[in-house]
């Protein structure tokens, strides 16, 4: 064999070598690999970390997700059908791999679980072990592996759906035999936490009344005063996509809210979609989007009709009420809405995911999530790449920010200055005050010196109230001012806070319904039971005298500013009604009930913590009550024993 002859045959065979050691890492799923993921401590939406054994001989696909990212938001409504189409046959596995420093905290992972309706085992991959192991280069990225414990397919980005479904139902059709299906240790999440008046909150909007509400996680907007009270609830607080009254109409996870001539223009973000809900008519109508996600990057004056959307964030009037400028966060982009033509015309933002200032088409955006106007300047926060951008005729422009993954909680110039994912700001003549949300802080930022400065918060997570060098938020995302104050969408923490511009004190705005007690009520008989709890119904005698208790921890007591009630009634009609001055000290008195007649007793309880910085639930009841001889004559509400 000649010598050039042996050369070429061993570059071949090294070739070869390498391109199936290359194959043969990717294609196998092996033993260290199922290590890997059962070696995680921490496992969420489980009562117990997953084993080798709870994985074995099982179809499972790993989604490789970080919460903040717009790409993965629109991957999991995908999984959740692939979850419901395919029922035990299938095991979703989320793999949380952070790209920021504030998502590698466990408490804020489960705060994204329960906000976007995650209900699969979630691995916080805090060390990256997994992500390396499988090779994964982005986010979001899915793998499937089949029961022989081999990687079947490796789906890079979002819009796999079908290739997925096809893909799981040709396993299918060999694997079924030897299938593991029996249910994992399931815990979910949301089921672990007390449920608040307000859930995730994402923007506000001043309000004739007071201020308008994303109330995202109750898939709802709410209209409140400025003292808390609930003036309108839009929406049912289902989740879903459905036009019509006010009661019943639906959103999904909703966030920019526009008010303007009785109209309250709603980012629909969940639906991909712009909604419209009149205040003199009381109904929801669309005017954009069709439920599904958009891919449109280019275009001038498209009618609404045909414009799909793409996880609008934010909303807001530019150059003149007669234009909505929309943050398209899921093509990174911002977007004009002619209200008059019913158009839609691209602004800033190539598509790409990037920044890049000037004019289109070379400007390029990173997840635009928050807008204010002040003159002739459209400010906006861009929450991918940590910055504070502007459009002032066709050029954007950076004040603060460096790249992608370029964050950090500095204040400064330019050159020194970090934000950490900021989703919200507020624009006024002097400053630009800053949601800097994964700093957890309240930033301003002086465009006269081009400055940034902390305002409030610490850079960690906290829910403190007092003065602006003590308080804390835990991942704000929105600012508005009416007259002297603040108002902030506190979102981890369920709360809207004002700060005093005056005295430079920060709040937490008590918010309860405007219901009045059945005893002040002109009908005899309550239909509203937030957060409604199922109870055994209660047994008690007959013609004695009846004892009620509400179960409530020492440090905690009834909130004396809401419209708490216990009532009872007889085919409807009012018998006993009982307000806070009756039900403070946690114990009152039924007069005697006849036998063999109904009798409804219904409850509305608001209660907090006995403290400054008070965290404050609700619970309702609506039980009919059993009247049969030996039993004791007491009833107890369990709030949080």
């Amino acid at each position: 064999m000649s010598k050039k002859l042996a050369l070429i045959l061993g570059f071949a065979i090294t070739v070869v070598a390498i391109l199936w050691l290359t194959f043969f890492s990717r294609m196998t799923f092996s033993a260290d690999r199922y290590e890997n993921l059962a070696h995680h401590d921490t496992w969420l939406n489980t009562s117990r970390k997953l084993t080798k054994d709870d994985l074995k001989n099982r179809i499972i696909l790993l989604d490789f997700w970080t919460y903040c990212c717009i790409n993965c938001m629109h991957v999991i409504p995908d999984l959740s059908y692939l979850e419901k189409a395919f029922g035990s046959q299938i095991t979703v596995i989320g793999v949380h791999s952070a790209k920021f420093k504030n998502e590698f905290d466990t408490a804020n992972i489960r705060n994204a679980i329960v906000r976007y309706g995650i209900e699969h085992p979630v691995i916080n991959d805090f060390d990256f072990s997994t992500w390396n192991a499988f090779n994964i280069k982005s986010w979001p990225t899915l793998v499937l592996i089949n029961p022989r414990g081999s990687i079947e397919a490796v789906y890079n980005g979002e819009g796999h759906r079908a290739t997925i479904e096809a893909d799981i139902r040709r396993l299918l059709a060999t694997s079924s035999a030897n299938l593991t299906t029996t249910p994992l240790p399931l815990k979910l999440e949301k089921n672990k936490i007390l449920p608040t008046v307000l859930s995730f909150p994402g923007k506000i909007y001043p309000s004739p009344q007071g201020l308008f509400v994303a109330d995202t996680g109750h898939h709802r907007i709410l209209n409140i005063s400025t003292k808390g009270t609930i003036l309108t609830t839009i929406g049912n607080g289902m989740e879903g996509f459905q036009d019509g009254e006010f009661s019943q109409a639906q959103f999904k996870r909703p966030q920019g809210i526009l008010f303007s001539d009785n109209k309250l223009y709603i980012a629909d973000t969940g639906n991909h979609a712009l909604r419209l809900a009149d205040l003199k008519t009381s109904k929801v109508t669309t005017l954009a989007g069709t439920g599904e996600v958009g891919h449109v990057r280019s275009g001038k004056h498209i009618p609404a009709r045909i414009m799909l959307l793409s996880s609008p964030w934010d909303l807001t009037f530019f150059p003149d009420n007669k234009h909505i400028v929309i943050a398209m966060a899921g093509t990174h982009q911002l977007w004009s809405y002619a209200i008059d033509s019913h158009t839609f015309s691209l602004i800033a933002g190539d598509g790409k995911e990037d920044l890049d200032d000037g004019s289109l088409p070379y400007n390029s955006l990173a997840q635009p999530s928050g807008l204010s106007a002040q003159g002739d300047t459209l400010w906006f926060v861009d929450s991918e790449s940590s910055s504070l951008r502007s459009l002032k005729g066709n050029d954007v422009e950076t004040s603060i920010g460096k790249g992608l993954f370029n964050f950090g909680y500095q204040e400064g110039n330019r050159s020194k200055a970090l934000l950490q994912h900021p989703i919200g700001l507020l624009a006024t003549p002097h400053y630009i005050y800053i949601a800097d949300t994964y700093n957890h802080a309240i930033e301003r930022y002086d465009p006269q010196t081009k400055t940034l400065h902390h305002f409030i918060g610490s850079g960690e997570a906290g829910n403190f109230d007092g003065n602006i060098h003590d308080a804390l938020f835990n991942e704000p995302s929105d600012i508005k001012q009416i007259g002297n104050r603040l108002y902030i969408a506190d979102t981890n923490n369920n709360a809207i806070r004002t700060v005093d511009l005056r005295s430079f004190h920060v709040a937490t705005l008590p918010i309860s319904p405007s219901v009045l007690p059945p005893s002040q009520q002109r009908f005899p008989f309550s239909t509203i039971f937030p957060n409604l709890q199922h109870i055994p119904v209660p047994t008690i005698p007959a013609n004695q005298p009846i004892t009620i208790t509400l179960g409530l921890k020492s440090d905690w007591k009834i909130n004396e500013q809401a419209p708490n009630f216990i009532a009872l009634y007889h085919h409807r009609k009012l018998v006993e009604g009982f307000e806070y001055k009756d039900l403070k000290n946690l114990t009152l008195h039924l007069n005697p009930l006849k036998s063999d007649e109904e009798y409804q007793l219904q409850a509305t309880l608001y209660y907090c913590e006995n403290k400054a910085t008070s965290q404050c639930m609700i619970k309702s009841f609506n039980t009919p009550l059993s009247i049969k001889e030996g039993h004791k004559p007491s009833i107890a509400f369990m709030l949080n024993h």
